[in-house]
C-alpha cells in the first residue's frame, strides 16, 4: 500500500520540494528559512495526494492541505518569529491551480463553452478550497493572538 502510494506520488512530491526551492530562492527569502517553506511544500502536496487517494471532492483536497498547512505557517512563525506568510506562500504555491487556468482560458480562447464551463468550476473550486482553508486558521490565531492583547490591555490599569 504505501510502496504503491510512493510508486504513484514520489516523483510528483519530490518535483514539489524543488519547485518550492526554487520559489523561495526567486522571492529572496533568507536562506535559514528556506528549508520551512520547502517542507511545507511537501507536506501540502502529500496531504493533497492523500486526499486524492482517498476519493475526496476537489474542494476537500485543496482544502485539509491549506488548512494544515496554514496551521503549520502560523504555529512555525511564533517559533521562529518571523511573518506567518513567509511560511504559508511557499507552502501554498503547489495548491494553485495554474494548470486549470490555463486550460479555462485555452478553452474560452478556442470557443469551447462546455470544457471552459467545467474548467472555470475547477479553478474557482480550487482556489475557494485553498482561500477558505487558509481564512478559518488565520482567524483562529487573529482572534487568540489578539484576545491576548485586549487582556493585557484591560488589566494593565490595575497593575499601576
Amino acid at each position: 500500500m504505501i510502496m504503491q502510494f510512493i510508486e504513484k506520488y514520489g516523483i510528483m512530491i519530490l518535483t514539489t520540494a524543488t519547485g518550492t526551492l526554487g520559489y523561495c530562492l526567486n522571492v529572496n527569502t533568507k536562506m535559514d528559512k528556506i528549508i520551512y517553506g520547502c517542507v511545507g511544500g511537501v507536506l501540502s502536496t502529500f496531504l493533497y495526494c492523500v486526499c486524492a487517494e482517498a476519493g475526496m471532492s476537489l474542494l476537500l483536497q485543496n482544502l485539509i492541505p491549506a488548512t494544515i498547512v496554514t496551521l503549520y505557517a502560523e504555529l512555525l512563525a511564533r517559533l521562529v518569529k518571523a511573518p506567518a506568510t513567509v511560511f504559508l506562500i511557499p507552502s501554498i504555491i503547489p495548491l494553485v491551480p495554474g494548470g486549470r487556468l490555463y486550460y479555462t482560458m485555452r478553452a474560452i480562447v478556442d470557443g469551447n463553452e462546455i470544457k471552459a464551463k467545467i474548467f472555470a468550476k475547477q479553478t474557482l473550486v480550487i482556489a475557494l478550497g485553498i482561500a477558505v482553508g487558509i481564512v478559518i486558521v488565520s482567524l483562529v490565531f487573529y482572534h487568540i493572538s489578539h484576545k491576548h492583547i485586549r487582556y493585557k490591555e484591560r488589566f494593565a490599569y490595575f497593575e499601576k
